[in-house]
C-alpha cells in the first residue's frame, strides 16, 4: 500500500531539487481515507475537506459552479517555486467512483502529511479537483484563476488518476519527458516497478488544462486495456482495489 505514496511523495518532493525526505503515513490511515469515499456524489466535497481536516491543512475553497468547487491545500515552502499536485473527486454516474478518482484525491492529504514535516526548497498545492468528468471544468478554473507570476512559478503539475487497479503506470506521451525520467529514477531507486501505458484514445484528464498553460506535467495512473471496463461502471467500487498496488 505505500508504494504509490513513496513513489509519488519522492517525485513531488524531488522535482528540481537535490534532497529530499518524506514521512511514510501509516497504511491503516491510507486505507481509512480510500474507504472515506463510499458516499454520495454531492457528499464528497466535504469528505475530502474533511481529510484534510484531519491531516493539519486548512483549505480554500475555489467554486466553478452553485454546487461544487475544489478543494486546495497550500503547504508553504521555502521558495514560491511550486509544485501541483492533484486528482478530482467526483465521480461519473455508475458505480462509486472509488477508482475513478477517489483512489487519487484521497492520497493528497496523505501526500501533504508525508511531506509538512519535512525540510522543502518547494512550496506545494494539493488540489482536489470538481467537475473532471464534465470537463475538465474544476483543473480548466484553476488553471484560469492563476495569476501571471503563479503561473511562471509552477514548476509541475503531477496529477494522479485511476490508482490501485494494477502496479503504477504513466501516461507517457501526454507527460513531460523530463519529469517520466525523474519518476523512473524514483521508481529504480525505492524498487517499485513502473511501466509506460499510454491512453491517449481512452479520455481526458485534469493535466490538459496545465499542459495547454506551458507547465510540465505527469499522469500517473494504473489503467490497462484488461482493467479499463472497470471505469464508468457499477464494477468501479472500493473492491476493484488492488491494495497491494495502492
Amino acid at each position: 500500500m505505500f508504494r504509490i505514496i513513496a513513489v509519488v511523495g519522492l517525485l513531488i518532493g524531488s522535482c528540481l531539487a537535490k534532497k529530499l525526505e518524506v514521512s511514510l503515513v501509516a497504511e491503516t490511515l491510507v486505507k481509512s481515507r480510500l474507504e472515506s469515499g463510499v458516499v454520495g456524489a454531492r457528499e464528497r466535497q466535504a469528505a475530502i475537506s474533511d481529510l484534510f481536516a484531519s491531516a493539519g491543512c486548512s483549505v480554500e475553497e475555489q467554486r466553478i459552479d452553485k454546487h461544487s468547487g475544489n478543494v486546495i491545500c497550500t503547504l508553504p515552502g521555502e521558495t514560491t517555486s511550486t509544485i501541483v499536485v492533484g486528482g478530482h473527486f467526483d465521480f461519473a454516474e455508475h458505480g462509486q467512483g472509488i477508482v475513478d478518482d477517489w483512489s487519487g484525491s484521497s492520497l493528497l492529504p496523505s501526500l501533504y502529511q508525508a511531506l509538512k514535516g519535512r525540510p522543502r526548497q518547494h512550496t506545494y498545492v494539493f488540489v482536489a479537483f470538481a467537475g473532471e468528468e464534465r470537463g475538465p471544468v474544476g483543473s480548466s478554473r484553476y488553471v484560469k484563476k492563476l495569476l501571471s507570476d503563479q503561473k511562471a512559478g509552477v514548476r509541475a503539475f503531477v496529477n494522479l488518476e485511476c490508482l490501485g487497479l494494477t502496479p503504477v503506470k504513466v501516461w507517457v506521451h501526454r507527460s513531460t519527458p523530463a519529469l517520466v525520467s525523474r519518476l523512473s529514477e524514483v521508481a529504480r531507486a525505492i524498487q517499485v516497478p513502473i511501466q509506460g501505458v499510454n491512453v491517449d484514445r481512452v479520455g481526458d484528464d485534469d493535466t490538459h488544462p496545465f499542459l495547454s498553460a506551458h507547465i510540465p506535467v505527469i499522469s500517473i495512473h494504473s489503467v490497462t486495456q484488461e482493467t479499463y471496463g472497470i471505469l464508468h461502471s457499477d464494477r468501479d467500487r472500493l473492491d476493484a482495489i488492488n491494495l497491494d498496488d495502492y
